[in-house]
């Protein structure tokens, strides 16, 4: 064994010194990068070459943002909304949204949170004489990277389960469009000013009393 490694050590010498020899100074070598991309490295026979990686999200440029972003989501309902980013309340709800005291007259709740792609909002709201459910998330430099539209949010029906709140319900269960509040409550339209009207405030039929919604995040 002992004399293998020997062997092995004279082998690996030899590769480098031939090539170090044949390395010139306006030589080249192409590196192949973990993101597929190849990178041609200008060389020289008298410099020690060293290469090394940067596996951080986005150290590459044009690498896909894959890290969440820190956000600020702001969100109203007419009357009540329990609001979950991932099975977990963006507050604490006592009690829950089908018996908690009219909140409609108050202004925006909000919460820091981070937001990425694929991340599932799901919402349990109640109307009373007018309905509603508005939700911003703005990034730390006031840009609104994601909204309640007509697009990406969907009514679902996950009956009388007390897990309504899960992704995985939302996603097993039935689903139709949302419906567009013409009119918000007023604190919806305080709060989408400030943001050049973007959002949309959204509900399940007008008639009913109670709605479920829910998003899959696609990053704006």
């Amino acid at each position: 064994m002992k004399e293998r490694n020997q062997y092995l050590r004279i082998i690996l010498c030899a590769a480098l010194v031939f090539f170090a020899a044949s390395v010139s100074a306006s030589a080249a070598m192409t590196v192949f990068m973990k993101d597929g991309r190849s990178v041609s490295v200008p060389v020289n026979k008298d410099d020690i070459l060293s290469i090394s990686f940067d596996d951080r999200p986005g150290a590459y440029p044009g690498a896909s943002a894959a890290a969440d972003v820190p956000v600020t989501v702001f969100w109203h309902m007419a009357d009540d909304a329990d609001v979950y980013l991932n099975g977990v309340p963006l507050r604490r709800y006592e009690p829950s949204f089908k018996t908690r005291g009219d909140e409609a007259p108050r202004p925006a709740f909000s919460a820091a949170a981070r937001l990425k792609n694929g991340d599932v909002f799901t919402v349990g709201g109640r109307r009373g004489g007018s309905y509603g459910f508005m939700l911003i998330a703005v990034d730390q430099s006031g840009r609104v990277v994601f909204k309640t539209d007509q697009q990406k949010w969907r009514v679902y029906m996950p009956g009388d389960r007390y897990d309504w709140y899960e992704p995985a319900v939302a996603g097993a269960s039935p689903k139709t469009p949302v419906t567009v509040q013409p009119n918000p409550w007023y604190p919806q339209k305080d709060l989408n000013s400030k943001y050049n009207n973007i959002a949309q405030s959204i509900w399940g039929a007008p008639s009913e009393r109670f709605s479920y919604l829910t998003a899959v995040v696609a990053l704006e």
